[in-house]
């Protein structure tokens, strides 16, 4: 794997999306596992920016370019109708909630997230719960 960006770089990139999405990042009250949870997010998050997969714009919006083909997804703040969209498929849908809530946050056309690849998926269903976690 060759990485584009350096390390300290994509860190300081993170913040400055964390910051944009208004997600708390400071560590000292979380819990073990709440901590746990973080880091293996950021990790995850902080590879795809080194990779290149995952840009931050100046505004701190970030726009994650699918590894496995599919246009750019750019992930902007949730909003009610972002939380509206995981609770309106009913009880036991939950991957057709978190599509929806993802469609929702990356302003994209239905059905888009149903055609990405599992790791694809997965990546941004990551990035979308990091935000879903904002104050």
């Amino acid at each position: 794997m060759k990485y584009k960006v350096a390390e300290e770089v994509a860190l300081q990139e993170f913040g400055r999306m964390c910051e944009a999405h208004r997600v708390d990042i400071d560590e000292s009250e979380l819990s073990e596992e709440e901590r746990s949870d973080f880091y293996d997010k950021r990790a995850k998050i902080v590879k795809a920016i080194r990779l290149g997969s995952l840009v931050v714009a100046e505004n701190g919006l970030p726009t994650y370019t699918p590894r496995d083909g599919g246009d750019p997804l750019t992930f902007h703040p949730a909003t009610g109708a972002t939380v509206m969209a995981l609770e309106s498929h009913g009880k036991g849908k939950d991957i057709a909630n978190l599509m929806a809530a993802l469609t929702d946050m990356t302003r994209s056309a239905k059905g888009t997230f149903s055609k990405l690849s599992a790791r694809d998926f997965t990546f941004c269903s990551h990035l979308a719960a990091l935000f879903f976690t904002s104050e």
